[in-house]
């Protein structure tokens, strides 16, 4: 059995990303189709939970608290679950431009929500195609980061 959100999540995301609003699934069926390919009712429903909250994020409240300017500073909390790798790979994704830092703490908040101990590049990449995929006028900063999720871009931190 597949056991955790995020691979749930990635399954959806991969399978079910352009199937185009004419032709949206029923949750019921959905959920029945995760069901059968492994995935645990409880890991299916808190999935389902996760993408609820991320379509309704108000990104306005984020905007009032954080300048343009302003350095991001962890929490005890999130340097224990975001290795020193997805701390960097976030920088990367704001200072190349593909997120700004409105997108950089939607992806912390939902990189958070997943739950795993330790969140790791993979982690901070696909949540970062996630929260771009999810906000209108975003697509040029998605098509990017597409490119460095399923291209064959390595990042390290030098």
């Amino acid at each position: 059995m597949k056991e955790t959100i995020f691979e749930v999540l990635v399954y959806l995301f991969e399978h079910y990303m352009d199937i185009g609003e004419e032709n949206v699934i029923e949750q019921g069926k959905l959920k029945t189709e995760l069901l059968e390919a492994g995935f645990t009712e409880n890991y299916v429903e808190r999935a389902f939970d996760w993408m609820d909250e991320l379509t309704h994020q108000p990104s306005a409240v984020v905007e009032n608290y954080v300048g343009q300017n302003a350095v991001r500073i962890y929490s005890d909390e999130e340097r224990l679950r975001f290795d020193v790798d997805a701390q960097g790979f976030l920088l990367f994704l704001e200072q190349t431009g593909i997120i700004d830092v409105t997108r950089r703490e939607l992806i912390i908040d939902r990189a958070m929500a997943l739950g795993d101990t330790l969140l790791s590049v993979e982690h901070v990449k696909w949540v970062a195609l996630m929260v771009l995929f999810s906000q209108s006028g975003m697509e040029g900063h998605y098509s990017q980061m597409e490119e460095l999720v399923y291209g064959d871009i390595p990042f390290e931190l030098h």
